[in-house]
């Protein structure tokens, strides 16, 4: 034996010698007694104690580390190893050389050696025994005929794998099975090959196995073994059975004796009665397989009936019950002896009591079947089993009137009241509890011990009908066959007892009747419930009657159900005469006695009589009473009856007459679904009150929906009422106050009567209808867009469910096109339009799509209706400067407006937008979505295209400029960002349109092409517009096809004709260079030598046609080819003419534009012109500004003059006239300029383009570079209050640049002028007065720029801190104060953390912004610009004002807010506001005084402290400085680093002092305010300080000052000094003078 060998062998000795000394408590006696030496065979495959496999042959090193770990103890370290195991084995089966032997014989083992795989798969862990399965089929199918010689050793614990109690297990082990036999007969074949062998290794498992030879205790607990030993046993037991059931007798019978073997052994069936469920029902399934080949005559009956029986029936049986009782059935069915002659029990221990025994413990757990079980055991079982025993009460004797006790019966009856008995076994339960008893009444010969037999049995369940036990009463029945259950006790009892019956059928009658009289009143708060538990049992009573006589009761029962019947209709009846109706279980039981047993009630003449007088005395003054719905479904039982015919008329007009109520509308509901209506005749009063109840309901009252519902629903009722009713409905949803509950209606119309709103919706009103449910389904008001969208839908699929469409096409159609061309309040959205259009090109038939399409794009009437009011007016000049025909505006101001005395109203929807808008918006959503206008005529593309393109020129000028009327009005943020969106979308598809290249395509371009440039004629808004469009429309098929399209044959035309606009259109579309040069050539020409104010009509026409043709020069880039010297004989003739005469703003406009671009031609020509023409813009702006010229167009021109007049002096120097010019006019010219901008007050350009265009020039003009020549920089606050972003920016940057440099002269003049009082500028502490109410939609849309008013007080705060930019302390204190006497502070801060942290579900991340740095164009976004800003300002508070800061934070920030506010600014800004501060620190220690270096400071930027030392004779005086993580808004802390001479009183005082003057400091610089303080205090208490007379220093060893002064010589001396000299000298006189010393 090899070394390893003895080593496995000596510890698995030591493992034998352990667990036989206790095996889990149990004795321990030889567990392995049989186990042989290592060198042969194990004594079991599955015990644990095992020799390990020779590993030695495997070459792969990591197959030998997995099976190393499979060996192990722990289950995830078995379990990692077979997944590494399968993933090697499958990826080995791809190579030719496949898996190689030591592998397999590791694994299943060679001849004589242990395997592996039997234990591993009934391992304790789940996992494992999975992969261990289908590690074995992949071992198997890699292998293939090699493992057929291995397969005998393991075949046995794959079977039982299939076995295993665990699905995922069992299941995989079925899958590995199948992979290597995926054939029924393979399979077969291996249960014929290895049968024996399989079955002798389940019978040495069951019977050799144990708890202790299957687990290690040492390593395992109990539990866990006990459940792997019940697993194994399980499986193997089940194989067994499956053996049986798998394989023919004639393959059985060859190995009957090991058969015998295993069946009669007392072992095997001790498990029948073992602890664990799973073994059980294993045990008993191998009994109905044994009972199943009982030809195989291996059953031994008297130990099965032992073991199976007598043992079985006593134990607790929870989870296998079931299982038991279908073995019991077969056991009896096979041989009933065993209950008698091979059942060994006792006197004690019959088989009767262990069978009641069993049966008093209930299903234990199991499901309604077992009872089915019980109940068929029960018919087999021998009749002494179920029968009292003899010697009891003879149930034969003729005397005998009492039945003796039957244990059976409450054997059953005490499983049925367990309290662990499932509720849903019960109906199961108590019928095998009634079989039992009618198999018992078998045995009964005479009446008497049968009445006695049932009065102990069954009767109680007859007495619980009506009077039910309390839950966990014994005969208490529940569950939800009670009523099957209750039907069949009773039955049982009248088949069997007539006689108890009718006793027992009169003491319920009692009962019933004692039930409705005891009621409570209507004043009792239990009325509703006590009259429903009424109603309840009286449809119970009468129901169990019906199903009764159903089953041809006999005539003396049925008499006794007429008489009680007579009795309880009587007393009901009197019951309601007498408390007017309030119980109504009285009237219910009356209206249910007669619906279910009218053999017992109508069809008896006395009770009928009592009813019918009952009927007319009584029922029409009850109407009105809580019994009203039962007494007029009394009414409807007596149809045909001639007395109740006028009764039902009566009764309809008492509810007429009488107070509305939620009673009188319930009534009236139950009579209006009469089907008698209609034969009785409508009335008037019938219908008012339908449409009462219908105005009542829309009103809000809900009682009244049930009437509406009943006459909807009332086939008989005429189709005039249910249109009347759908058309009220219909009407209702216009009504704001009735929409909610109209929508309701319609629901419950069409829920109550499809054809009538199938009908109406193809009416007239149809169209009306759908229009209303589209619009409301739009509504904002979810409740009511999701109702209306239900409606909609169910109104649809009402009509479809007919077979057609519902509404007609047309009228669909028409919907859409009123839709569309009608705009008011109640207009369908556009998103609706479009989806009924598509709904409708969807379904169109092939023939009439073109016939569709046509209808639903607008005709020609319809567009020029809409668009008509928008041409009434002239555009806005200002426009002007917008467009390439912007000119043609100029000559419109010389024009009277047409209609300019009336307003004209245009219609509009809810968002206020115009008939032409949504047209227009119809008609772009359409042609996306669908292919519509590939549909059309070319006519109607023209059209579309025609009236499309003039849209988009109004639209467009409508976003530059607000003008009335308007496409659209009252637009929220939300609608503008929709609007330009949209108009993009059109623009996009209007250029798409004009750039198709087919001629099919192109032919209704072409046509829309002539329209728009005949329309061109005149001069009109209307005509502008369509010069505008057709300029539009050449540019873009130009740029797509690069075709020249050109008009000239209008040009000579419309010159001549004084035509403008179709000129101007003409010479802004031509693409002849040499035409447009000449023409511009011939333009100046004419106009140098035509008189400016003599013709002003001609000569504004031919300067807005010279600006035209210039402007397509520049396109073509050919300017340079204008003749020089005729332009500058052009440009002398407009000097002398605007000096000599003064042309309207019109003219000098468009004078001021062809100079800017003629000028730069001819920069390089001398001339007087140049200080003229500067002159004139001066004068232009000076008008501009003293005027109050609100000419757009004027102002435009003339600092487009200014700019190019500028750009050309500063960058072409060559010309001394132009560049002495503009040094001479350049100061003037600024400061008409700022005069400029100052005059823009009160004007906004959020809304006005073109303004916005003039501004942003000026802007630029101003700033770059930035203007500081203007002496009163201080009037341009006001401009940052303006309207206006860019005027705002300009200010902004001049007075940000002109503070700071400011202050430097005003510190000067604070120090030198006493009386000099420091103070922030009245206007601009004006601007900060007052914050902006904060928005909620900052935070919510972020698509538009800042509101201006919040723009303008944030950047008013950034040049109040500008005041402390090179200021000195005396300035910054007068500032700080002029903050502290206002409340700007504090309502600026609230303001900032309002929109920082408290609006936000999130604080605003602060370190993606620059708290120490701001520039108005540093950020794109208007979110991120605010952010940053709010941010800069709120640091420069910290730094410039911490004080302020930290009081309104400890004072005046909300409690709630000040933990955030603290947290958030340490984390983001404190950082910064230190690192400024000790910046600044360190900038102020090299401007001190060079002769004074006693004060020693240390910055340390990482601790955030400074530390200061005064020098003290040799040694130090220091202090710390420590600012905190949250400074300024917590305090300063100042510490002691070490005291000299001083003491501690004093010294903490000027600590006190030091921190105070810092913490305190009403502006930045504290700390080093704190420090001169200190500095102060220090050198202040040790000036005069004189040396001690005998150490002859300052400060003594203890560091104190000298202190101790000679009376007589007046010197110092320190106390430790002079106490140690009087010490050495022995004298008390003083060192100097020697005169006693006065020690005082």
């Amino acid at each position: 034996m090899s070394k390893k060998q003895f080593k496995s062998q000596a510890s698995s000795s030591r493992a034998v010698s352990t667990t036989s000394g206790a095996n889990f408590g149990t004795s321990g006696t030889g567990v392995f007694a049989n186990l042989q030496p290592f060198g042969g065979a194990s004594a079991s495959p599955l015990s644990y104690v095992y020799e390990p496999p020779d590993l030695s042959s495997i070459s792969e090193p990591n197959v030998v580390v997995a099976f190393k770990n499979l060996q192990k103890k722990d289950s995830i370290t078995k379990a990692k190893a077979l997944e590494e195991l399968h993933l090697y084995i499958v990826s080995e089966k791809s190579k030719k050389s496949g898996v190689e032997d030591p592998i397999l014989e590791a694994w299943v083992g060679p001849d004589g050696w242990i395997l592996l795989y039997p234990r591993t798969s009934i391992d304790s862990s789940r996992r494992v025994r999975q992969l261990a399965h289908s590690l074995h089929g992949e071992v198997s199918l890699a292998c293939g005929k090699r493992t057929a010689r291995q397969m005998p050793k393991v075949i046995g614990a794959w079977l039982v794998g299939l076995h295993d109690n665990d699905k995922l297990v069992a299941r995989a082990a079925e899958e590995a099975f199948q992979k290597v036999f995926p054939t029924k007969s393979k399979q077969d074949g291996v249960w014929q090959v290895y049968h024996q062998i399989v079955i002798s290794y389940c019978k040495s498992v069951i019977l050799e196995e144990s708890v202790t030879t299957l687990s290690d205790e040492r390593t395992t607990s109990l539990d866990v073994a006990e459940a792997k030993y019940a697993r194994v046993i399980g499986a193997t037991i089940y194989t067994i059975a499956n053996a049986l059931e798998v394989l023919s007798l004639s393959e059985l019978q060859h190995h009957i004796e090991l058969y015998k073997s295993l069946t009669q052994s007392k072992s095997l069936w001790k498990l029948a009665s073992y602890s664990d469920s799973f073994v059980r029902k294993a045990a008993y399934g191998l009994v109905c397989s044994l009972l199943r080949n009982r030809d195989l005559d291996v059953i031994d009956y008297t130990m099965i009936s032992t073991n199976v029986l007598q043992e079985a029936l006593g134990i607790d049986q929870t989870g296998s019950a079931y299982d038991y009782s279908k073995m019991l059935v077969e056991l009896s069915e096979a041989c009933r002896a065993v209950w008698t002659e091979y059942y060994p029990g006792s006197a004690r221990r019959s088989a009767q009591k262990t069978l009641c025994q069993f049966l008093s413990k209930g299903s234990q757990g199991g499901p309604p079947e077992f009872w089915k079980q019980i109940s068929k055991l029960l018919e087999l079982l021998p009749p002494q089993i179920i029968h009292p025993k003899e010697g009891e009460l003879d149930i034969r004797s003729a005397s005998a009137n009492q039945s003796p006790k039957f244990f059976v019966l409450d054997a059953i009856h005490d499983g049925i009241n367990r309290r662990d008995e499932y509720q849903s076994n019960h109906g199961e339960a108590w019928r095998t509890y009634l079989n039992t008893v009618k198999l018992l009444l078998l045995s009964f010969s005479l009446p008497g011990p049968r009445r006695h037999f049932m009065e102990m049995y069954v009767a109680h369940l007859m007495d619980q009908y009506l009077k039910p036990a309390g839950k966990g009463e014994r005969w208490a029945v529940s569950g939800p066959d009670r009523e099957e259950i209750f039907m069949d006790a009773i039955s049982l009892i009248l088949q069997s007892c007539p006689d108890l019956f009718e006793r027992s059928w009169q003491e319920l009658s009692n009962v019933f009747i004692q039930v409705l009289q005891l009621s409570l009143p209507e004043q009792s708060k239990d009325y509703t419930r006590s009259q429903d538990s009424g109603v309840y049992t009286a449809k119970r009573w009468y129901t169990l009657q019906a199903g009764l006589i159903q089953t041809s009761v006999p005539e003396h029962v049925q008499a006794k159900f007429e008489e009680t019947s007579a009795l309880e209709i009587k007393s009901a009846a009197g019951l309601l005469r007498s408390r007017n109706g309030k119980p109504y279980s009285a009237a219910a039981s009356l209206e249910i006695a007669l619906r279910l047993v009218p053999r017992s009630t109508m069809q008896v003449g006395t009770t009928k009589n009592v009813l019918l007088d009952f009927m007319r005395s009584d029922v029409p003054n009850l109407l009105i009473s809580p019994s009203s719905p039962y007494l007029i479904g009394m009414l409807s039982t007596f149809e045909g009856e001639s007395d109740v015919r006028q009764l039902w008329i009566d009764s309809i007009q008492i509810l007429m007459n009488a107070p509305d109520s939620t009673i009188k509308f319930q009534a009236l509901r139950s009579l209006i679904s009469s089907p008698w209506l209609g034969s009785l005749g409508l009335s008037e009063d019938t219908i008012s009150a339908v449409k009462r109840s219908l105005q009542y309901a829309l009103h809000g009252n809900q009682s009244c929906w049930p009437v509406v519902a009943a006459a909807m629903a009332n086939p008989c009722l005429p189709d005039d009422l249910t249109d009347n009713i759908l058309a009220t409905l219909t009407d209702s949803l216009s009504i704001e106050s009735e929409v909610a509950t109209g929508l309701q209606g319609l629901e419950i119309a069409i829920q109550q009567n499809e054809q009538s709103m199938r009908r109406f919706s193809t009416s007239p009103k149809g169209p009306t209808l759908l229009s209303r449910l589209l619009f409301l389904a739009e509504s904002p008001i979810p409740n009511i867009s999701r109702e209306a969208r239900k409606v909609d839908t169910k109104v649809r699929q009402t009509n479809s469910r007919a077979g057609g469409s519902g509404i007609s096409q047309s009228s669909r159609i028409d919907i859409v096109k009123n839709g569309v061309e009608i705009a008011d309040s109640a207009s369908l959205s556009i998103a609706s339009l479009e989806s009924e259009a598509i709904e409708l090109l969807r379904h169109a038939a092939e023939n009439e799509v073109e016939l569709v399409a046509e209808a639903l794009l607008p005709d020609e009437a319809q567009w020029t209706t809409a668009l008509k009011p928008f041409f009434q007016h002239h555009p806005d000049p200002a426009l002007a400067i917008t467009n390439s025909l912007g000119g043609i505006l100029q000559i419109f101001t010389r024009e009277p407006e047409p209609g300019n005395d009336q307003v004209i109203e245009v219609p509009r929807d809810a968002n206020g937008y115009s008939p032409a808008l949504r047209m227009a918006w119809y008609v772009t959503a359409l042609c996306a979505s669908t292919d519509i206008f590939d549909v059309v005529t070319t006519n109607r593309r023209a059209i579309t295209y025609h009236n499309m393109a003039l849209f988009v020129q109004l639209a467009t000028d409508q976003l530059s400029v607000s003008q009335l009327p308007g496409l659209w009005q009252n637009s929220e943020v939300d609608d503008d960002s929709k609007l330009i969106t949209f108009i993009a979308e059109n623009q996009s598809m209007v250029a798409k349109w004009s750039q198709r290249s087919s001629t099919t395509d192109i032919a209704f371009v072409e046509e829309a092409r002539k329209r728009l440039l005949a329309s061109t004629m005149g001069l009109s808004a209307l005509a502008y517009y369509h010069g505008r469009a057709y300029t539009a429309l050449k540019s873009e098929q130009e740029e797509k096809s690069g075709i020249t399209i050109t008009d000239e044959k209008y040009l000579t035309t419309a010159q001549e004709a004084s035509d403008p606009i179709t000129a101007i259109v003409t010479l802004c579309s031509i693409s002849d260079p040499k035409a447009v040069l000449y023409t511009c050539n011939r333009l100046i020409a004419d106009l140098t030598g035509l008189a400016f104010t003599d013709n002003p009509a001609i000569c504004l026409r031919e300067v807005v046609l010279l600006n035209a043709a210039i402007r397509r020069l520049q396109e073509f880039d050919r300017l340079e080819e204008l003749l020089q010297p005729r332009l500058v004989f052009f440009v002398k003739h407009i000097v002398m003419q605007l000096q000599s005469s003064t042309p309207s703003l019109s003219i000098i406009a468009e004078l001021f534009k062809a100079l800017g671009v003629i000028l730069q031609l001819i920069k390089d020509i001398y001339g007087s012109f140049w200080e003229e023409i500067m002159g004139f813009v001066i004068n232009g702006c000076s008008r501009i500004t003293k005027d109050k010229v609100s000419d757009i167009s004027f102002t435009h021109a003339t600092l487009r003059l200014y700019d190019t007049m500028k750009r050309l002096a500063t960058t072409y120097s060559d010309n001394e006239d132009l560049t002495d010019s503009w040094a001479h006019a350049k100061l003037v010219a600024d400061e008409s300029l700022v005069k400029l901008m100052q005059s823009q007050t009160g004007v906004s350009d959020e809304a006005n383009q073109p303004r916005r265009i003039v501004n942003e020039l000026l802007e630029r003009l101003l700033t770059k570079p930035c203007l500081l020549s203007y002496s009163a920089t201080e009037d341009l606050y006001p401009v940052i209050a303006f309207q206006s972003a860019a005027l705002q920016r300009a200010a902004y940057h001049m007075l940000h640049k002109y503070i700071p440099e400011n202050q430097e002269e005003l510190s000067i003049e604070a120090a030198l002028t006493k009386t000099f009082e420091a103070k922030l500028p009245e206007e601009l502490l004006s601007l900060i007065l007052t914050v902006p109410q904060y928005d909620e939609s900052l935070t919510l849309d972020w698509e538009h720029p800042l509101p201006l008013h919040l723009n303008g007080y944030l950047l008013s705060w950034i040049l109040v801190f500008d005041h402390w930019s090179n200021a000195s302390y005396k300035l910054q204190c007068g500032y700080a104060t002029s903050i502290r006497e206002g409340t700007y502070l504090n309502s600026f801060l609230s303001f900032a953390f309002d929109y920082l942290i408290s609006s936000r579900a999130k604080p605003i991340d602060g370190s993606r912004y620059d708290p120490e740095h701001y520039s108005p164009d540093s950020y794109d976004q208007p979110e991120r610009n605010t952010s940053a800003l709010i941010i800069h300002i709120y640091f420069l508070c910290l730094k410039n004002l911490p004080n302020l800061s930290k009081t309104w934070w400890r004072d005046a920030c909300p409690r709630q807010l000040q933990r955030p506010v603290e947290t958030w600014t340490e984390k983001y800004i404190s950082p910064t506001v230190i690192a400024a501060e000790l910046a600044t620190v360190t900038a102020w220690l090299p401007t001190q005084d060079s002769t004074d270096t006693s004060l020693t400071v240390k910055v340390s930027s990482r601790a955030h402290e400074v530390t200061a030392s005064l020098p003290l004779d040799e040694q130090f005086m220091s202090i710390r400085i420590v600012l905190p993580p949250t400074y300024p808004l917590a305090s300063v802390v100042v510490e002691s680093i070490h005291r000299v001479g001083i003491d501690e009183k004093k010294w903490r005082s000027w600590l006190l002092t030091t921190a105070g003057v810092i913490n305190f400091s009403g502006t930045s610089g504290g700390i080093i305010e704190g420090l001169v303080a200190w500095r102060k205090n220090v050198t202040g208490a040790l000036k005069g300080q004189s040396e001690c007379a005998i150490c002859y220093s300052v400060v003594s060893a203890d560091r104190q000052l000298p202190s101790k002064r000679c009376g007589t010589c007046r010197n110092l001396f320190h106390g430790s000094c002079l106490f140690r000299w009087f010490r050495s000298s022995g004298s008390s006189s003083c060192p100097l003078c020697r005169n006693a010393f006065n020690y005082g």
